[in-house]
């Protein structure tokens, strides 16, 4: 297999521009993210597009055992291509594959701290991945090495400090919900920081962030890849996930309860018109509070197929203008959350709780 990447850059005119969207049977991996010298443990795809086509297709480009070449590297960098790709059945082997060059990775001084902050990023996207599509196979240990994750995160989002533009830059843009994921842990840790917790509670925070979504995975796969606003009855489907996603998880003794609550209360409302339960704001738990505003956030700002991503200032306008309305949110968090993002140290204080 050792000529198959050099065959399928041939074999092509036209390398298609690589979207970071999980496509079906696969999904990304950054390029960064491949060891050169050094063999791979799973098959990688190369997506082609060959001139005056409309249609792109998957490639296998490298084989198990397949030594990553460093030319290799260097020519899918001069075509712009920034990642191939994994089949998901093999999403385990992936997760390995990074963890194991990770603590190396993060111990170079040659790399800068948002070189290493994406990294981690990237692995952790990948530990999204296996556990949202696990099944019956989560375990506890699984929990256990998010943990690690987060701990790699929280560590990210220390050295970037109060640079919202860095952490902006770490963040990552597609519009799937294993990277709204990883994004709602980002700005749950940066936020936990600005707020002064003590580590452990900024990193069971950043795990209920991390896994709050987990419900999605119970519902219809077509729901998630529509390419138009929700409807009214994909919205009922929708509305299921909290309560899924708790049901999934209240067995796992390695996940803390204010981070359980978080998987079932982050659509709560302080009006009461939320779900899954319709919680005014007094019996909504303070973390679930806190999850909801990063939630509203982060999809506000993040593409999606029916619209363009809102610009932060706007964001928090329209954030803002629901709480005066309609008194959605928890005004010290979000107020807070608004001077967060803007690097300002006032409004810390009062919501630390």
């Amino acid at each position: 297999m050792s000529n198959l990447f050099e065959k399928q850059l041939r074999s092509s005119e036209v390398i298609a521009s690589v979207l970071s969207e999980e496509t079906g049977k696969y999904a990304p991996l950054p390029l960064e993210s491949i060891k050169v010298g050094q063999a791979v443990s799973f098959d990688l795809y190369l997506k082609t597009k060959v001139k005056g086509s409309t249609e792109a297709k998957i490639a296998r480009c490298c084989a198990p055992g397949d030594i990553f070449q460093e030319d290799w590297y260097e020519k899918l960098e001069k075509l712009k291509i920034p990642c191939l790709y994994f089949a998901l059945i093999d999403v385990s082997q992936v997760f390995a594959y990074l963890q194991s060059h990770l603590e190396a990775f993060l111990k170079d001084e040659n790399h800068s701290e948002v070189e290493k902050a994406q990294r981690v990023c990237d692995a952790t996207q990948v530990w999204i991945l296996n556990f949202f599509t696990a099944g019956k196979s989560r375990t506890g240990k699984q929990i256990t090495l998010a943990l690690s994750l987060v701990d790699g995160l929280l560590e990210a989002v220390k050295h970037v400090g109060g640079n919202s533009l860095l952490l902006l830059e770490i963040r990552k843009q597609n519009v799937y919900v294993y990277t709204h994921s990883l994004n709602c842990c980002l700005l749950g840790l940066a936020f936990a920081n600005y707020l002064g917790w003590p580590p452990d509670k900024a990193r069971n925070f950043g795990l209920g962030a991390l896994i709050h979504d987990i419900g999605y995975s119970r519902l219809p796969r077509d729901l998630l890849a529509k390419k138009k606003a929700p409807t009214e009855e994909d919205m009922a489907k929708i509305q299921r996930h909290p309560l899924e996603g708790f049901k999934m998880l209240q067995s796992f003794a390695h996940i803390p309860w204010e981070a359980l609550q978080m998987v079932l209360r982050h659509h709560e409302n302080g009006d009461g018109s939320g779900y899954p339960e319709g919680l005014k704001l007094s019996a909504i738990p303070p973390w679930s509070r806190i999850m909801r505003i990063i939630d509203s956030y982060e999809e506000l700002t993040a593409e999606r197929p029916w619209r363009a991503p809102m610009p932060p200032n706007e964001a928090l306008w329209t954030m803002r203008q629901q709480w005066e309305e309609k008194k959605i949110y928890d005004h010290h968090y979000l107020l807070a959350f608004i001077s967060f993002l803007a690097g300002r140290p006032g409004a810390a204080k009062s919501a630390r709780r």
